[in-house]
């Protein structure tokens, strides 16, 4: 496989504070990956350099080949990369196809946005994400979990090639979690998909590759067992007596999640 997204020696500084510290990290096509890190870690600073809404003070990003550090949202977006945030960005007054439709008409060109129901795009990511059923009802009565697979159904109308989840299952319930993990893996069999995750349980069912960032920096990455075995990130990420405790230990603050920085 060949990697879709490149980032070389990617530096971000605000000040005298550096959110991250020469970051390489390559993600291949048709991938499923995981950053993991605790606060402060720089996950959601590299997240905003891919996409536009942060520039580096120095590093690069490639992504498909072509060199698209410092590129504006819009033109991040229309280069095939979609994004989610913490919180749903849906529109609560317009139907849940009203959205995926005002969506998937932000890649058009002007000549060609008019109404497009006809088109297949909006049935289909609806249908992707399980929420056919629901394409006449108002957004605003989507629970919480119905709302973020609305923005995933917003994106995948897009037909973007890379996907950025940032923390896609924080407030769900036990079976919109699961429900979300498969369509993750179902979206991977064609989409390169990098998912920003806290929850541990979430990640030992559903990560494949996993990257560890610690103060900017990449800590280690590899596969589940081999992060896992790794102790540096049992110190760092899972904290002392989560390592004590053997490799099944959930996540305790541990020193460095005391670190509050912008970043998630």
């Amino acid at each position: 496989m060949n990697a879709l997204l490149t980032v070389s020696g990617l530096t971000v500084s605000f000040g005298s504070f550096t959110a991250l510290d020469g970051v390489d990290l390559a993600v291949e096509e048709r991938e499923l990956r995981f950053l993991i890190g605790p606060n402060g870690a720089g996950k959601t600073t590299l997240i905003d350099v891919v996409t536009g809404r942060t520039r580096p003070t120095s590093g690069t990003v490639r992504f498909d080949g072509a060199d698209t550090t410092g590129l504006a949202e819009h033109r991040t977006v229309r280069s095939g990369i979609g994004r989610t945030f913490q919180t749903a960005a849906v529109f609560d007054a317009l139907t849940v196809a009203d959205n995926v439709d005002l969506a998937a008409s932000f890649r058009l060109a002007p000549h060609r946005l008019l109404r497009r129901r006809d088109r297949a795009d909006v049935p289909e990511a609806l249908e992707r994400v399980g929420m056919a059923d629901l394409a006449e009802r108002k957004a605003g009565g989507l629970s919480h979990g119905q709302r973020q697979w609305l923005e995933i159904a917003m994106l995948l109308a897009q037909r973007p090639r890379l996907l950025l989840l940032d923390e896609p299952v924080a407030g769900m319930s036990a079976a919109e979690r699961e429900r979300t993990g498969e369509l993750l893996e179902e979206i991977a069999q064609d989409t390169t998909v990098l998912v920003v995750e806290h929850d541990m349980e979430f990640l030992r069912r559903h990560a494949r590759t996993v990257t560890v960032l610690h103060e900017g920096r990449v800590l280690t990455e590899g596969t589940l067992e081999e992060v896992r075995a790794d102790e540096r990130v049992a110190e760092v990420y899972l904290g002392r007596s989560a390592a004590e405790d053997g490799p099944e230990a959930g996540p305790t603050s541990g020193p460095a999640a005391e670190k509050e920085t912008a970043d998630a």
